[in-house]
């Protein structure tokens, strides 16, 4: 049976575009990172994702992978996660997905996660780089717990691969705007080859909303994503972490990023 968080999740990405904003459990510290994340709800990120401290973050850029390394070193891991999810629905109400790499569900323990995380309110478990052969399980304990696990759909796989993924998922579908960057990547953005793949994400799992995030560098690309290829949110990360970590600016730089990131969104869902 469905958690009422995830529930709350499905709502949220079925009413408008959502923004979700990301930060790293740990960053700069426990405290820290709720109030990060606090701050983004209250500015208009409409789901919270809390990011996993890991040792090798393959889909993350520089400015994240930092981060990571910084969590580590000061000893936050699985269950820093766990606690900036309970602060966090606690005080701002908004459904709140992990992030977390395979390798680390698979130190907690893949049901152990799941329950735990139902336990404290959280909606879901995006985990990228889960096992093709370890996906069905994942998805099991997941839905044996109430929470959602959303998956990554690769541009860069198989159709059977894209399609046996997209049907897996649930709550949402990660749609990376780019193919083959990592988180960070600030260049060029195709949005026809973004709607084109969005395309076939929908038409292996037409009912599932459809995410994305990596190269969405700005809130007028955040806005492009929503109009072009329409797609049920956007997810933002390392825009913020790298405001976050500006020159004396800090917090509220990053707190006004996400302002314009909400309104460019919302301006297009008016449309």
């Amino acid at each position: 049976m469905i958690a009422p968080a995830a529930a709350h999740l499905d709502r949220t990405l079925a009413s408008r575009p959502a923004l979700g904003a990301f930060s790293l459990a740990g960053f700069p510290d426990e405290k820290g990172g709720i109030d990060v994340l606090t701050a983004y709800a209250r500015e208009g990120a409409n789901v919270l994702e809390v990011g996993a401290p890991a040792s090798n973050p393959y889909l993350d850029g520089p400015v994240i992978d930092a981060a990571h390394r910084h969590a580590l070193r000061r000893g936050y891991g699985m269950d820093s996660v766990v606690a900036t999810v309970q602060e966090l629905t606690l005080a701002t109400g908004k459904p709140v997905v992990v992030m977390a790499y395979w390798a680390s569900v698979l130190a907690y323990g893949p049901k152990r996660l799941a329950h735990v995380l139902a336990t404290v309110g959280g909606a879901g478990c995006l985990v990228p780089d889960v096992p093709l052969d370890r996906v069905g399980p994942w998805e099991a304990a997941a839905a044996d717990a109430g929470i959602h696990a959303p998956l990554l759909a690769g541009r860069q796989v198989p159709v059977a691969e894209l399609t046996a993924t997209c049907r897996a998922a649930s709550g949402f579908i990660y749609a990376p705007a780019v193919a083959g960057h990592r988180t960070g990547y600030r260049d060029g953005l195709d949005m026809d080859g973004l709607s084109a793949f969005v395309a076939s994400v929908r038409q292996a799992a037409p009912t599932s909303p459809v995410v994305t995030g990596i190269g969405v560098s700005t809130p007028e690309r955040a806005a492009d994503a929503v109009r072009q290829a329409d797609v049920s949110g956007v997810v933002i990360g390392s825009p913020l972490m790298r405001a976050l970590l500006s020159d004396g600016s800090g917090l509220p730089q990053s707190v006004d990023l996400v302002g314009k990131f909400a309104a460019a969104i919302a301006q297009q869902a008016e449309r």
